[in-house]
């Protein structure tokens, strides 16, 4: 289905019958849509687009991640520019609900006005604890940050090596109590100096290589070490992605004020065949480099292997989490079809599982998304043990990740209950969705939510549904994923081109009230990618 050929301002949410007219009027206009020239795409896109119908994606996406409480924000739009407004709780669910507004299809920029109302803490308390939350994370442990709390109000100084460093801090820094606001004036201090030529080098391979943006339609200039970036992405997402992606070893500045975001540039016809099959030695070469600019890894340099576009990575890593980061750098690398990572977790330094078990329930302690008191917590030859009820899968993946984070700690099993059981629709963290991406942070851990109990949904109008939510994901298309629903449950059918598409359909099955997701998409090689 070629969804820019539609002209609609249906609300999905009240009219499912009008839904199911509009996707038959859809598949009738496809064929003309595709030879349409990128003008009158645009024109069509925006007309099938409209700010209403945003606004309601916008709020089912937040609707689908409970921890930002979405009954609290308000959702405004104006020519695909998204406005949030209202309170949320802390700082990470206000990161996550930027984030789900800019991942919506034909949102242009996200307006930030939320405001944090986080519980209070005396600022002694709260700088007391970044300060132990900075020194017990494996990847921040040496860095050297002061912090200062004023009305809880944190500014954190001082200096690391690279720019994802300086996020890596502020995001440990957010996973504590208390914050209302984070001033990040930590300055980036390169351990040399590199020429303009090798960061533009540099970056154009990270825009080439990272799957969740068309490179190609990116241009980028270096002089003196300032990056500008000009072209078109097809999500806001993607031009947030940009902006990272650009800050490589020697960065001083980033100006993406040029980079467009038109719907249209998601769409085949308007972009190149520029991920051909790569070679394996290709691939391996990416992966290197994306794990030497990621913190968490590089001082670990695990071994990698690539046979067909498979990626077998080995060696070992001094924590979890830099194990499992290792894994998500090489999902998020074009050409890859599989990970298997046989790393080893080998904690540096002598760790007892009473050492492990304290640090642990201190971390557990200081989220501010989780309520510590209703998670038991073991720790027996290194392996932590979670059980006990949370509110949200997006709270057992928090805490999950939190012990990935815990030295010395070398896996986790997690038996926590959402609680109150009702009924299973939820899918857990998306890897967009995993703050900071791209480079730290993310959790790859997939949880069941139970949301409450849901009225009964005939099998048509369950796929019906799941198509809606193909929609209006920027990572999907309906035409690549055939939609088979029977007694409830879904099953996917088709090939993708990257992990991105094979999770975002995982997810839009659940969304859309699949009991439970057959998913069995190919991953493939030279198919389609984002």
């Amino acid at each position: 289905m070629n969804r820019n050929s539609v002209t609609t301002t249906i609300r999905p949410r009240h009219n499912i019958l009008a839904f199911a007219q509009w996707s038959s009027l859809a598949l009738a206009m496809a064929a003309a849509s595709i030879l349409a020239p990128p003008a009158l795409q645009a024109a069509t896109t925006n007309r099938a687009i409209s700010d209403s119908s945003i606004t309601t994606a916008v709020e089912q996406g937040l609707i689908f991640e409970r921890g930002v409480f979405q009954n609290y924000v308000d959702v405004s739009t104006a020519d695909g520019t998204v406005t949030l407004s209202g309170p949320v709780s802390n700082l990470l669910a206000k990161d996550r609900a930027l984030k789900i507004a800019e991942s919506i299809r034909g949102v242009r920029s996200v307006i930030d006005r939320l405001t944090v109302t986080p519980v209070a803490r005396a600022d002694a308390d709260i700088r007391k604890d970044i300060l132990a939350a900075l020194l017990q994370d494996p990847a921040t442990e040496s860095y050297q940050v002061a912090v200062s709390v004023k009305s809880a109000v944190t500014t954190l100084s001082g200096s690391v090596g690279s720019y994802t460093s300086k996020q890596i801090a502020a995001r440990i820094a957010k996973g504590v109590k208390g914050i209302k606001e984070i001033r990040n004036d930590v300055a980036i201090n390169y351990l040399a100096k590199r020429t303009d030529a090798q960061i533009a080098a540099d970056v154009k391979a990270r825009l080439q290589w990272d799957i969740w943006i068309n490179g190609d339609m990116i241009s980028s200039g270096v002089q003196d070490g300032k990056v500008t970036l000009t072209g078109t992405v097809g999500t806001a997402l993607s031009k947030s992605r940009a902006f990272d992606d650009a800050w490589v070893n020697g960065v001083m500045t980033v100006d993406q004020s040029s980079l467009k975001v038109e719907p249209w540039a998601r769409d085949d016809a308007q972009r190149k065949l520029k991920y051909s099959i790569k070679s394996d030695a290709e691939i391996k070469q990416a992966i290197q480099a994306a794990l030497r600019l990621d913190p968490r890894i590089a001082a670990f340099s695990p071994e990698v292997t690539v046979e067909g576009g498979m990626v077998i990575l080995g060696g070992s890593v001094g924590n979890l989490k830099a194990k499992t980061s290792a894994e998500q750098d090489v999902k998020n690398t074009a050409g890859v079809v599989g990970v298997d990572n046989l790393i080893k977790v080998r904690p540096s330094g002598t760790f007892t599982d009473a050492d492990i078990k304290a640090q642990l329930k201190a971390v557990l302690l200081w989220d501010p998304e989780l309520d510590s008191s209703t998670i038991d917590l073991a720790v027996i030859n290194h392996v932590a043990y979670l059980s006990g009820a949370v509110a949200s899968g997006l709270q057992k993946a928090e805490a999950h990740d939190d012990a990935s984070r815990t030295k010395g700690v070398i896996s986790v099993v997690n038996h926590l209950k959402v609680e109150p059981v009702y009924e299973v629709s939820h899918y857990g963290y998306s890897d967009y969705l995993d703050y900071g991406w791209p480079y730290y942070d993310q959790s790859p851990y997939y949880f069941t939510e139970v949301i409450g109990p849901r009225a009964f949904l005939s099998d048509e109008t369950i796929k019906k549904n799941i198509e809606k939510s193909f929609f209006w994901s920027p990572f999907v298309r309906s035409k690549d994923i055939k939609v088979v629903v029977d007694g409830a449950v879904a099953t996917l059918t088709g090939t993708v081109g990257t992990w991105i598409g094979w999770n975002e359909a995982d997810k839009d099955a659940r969304k859309g009230g699949a009991t439970a997701v057959l998913n069995r998409v190919k991953v493939k090689q030279g198919v389609w990618w984002w």
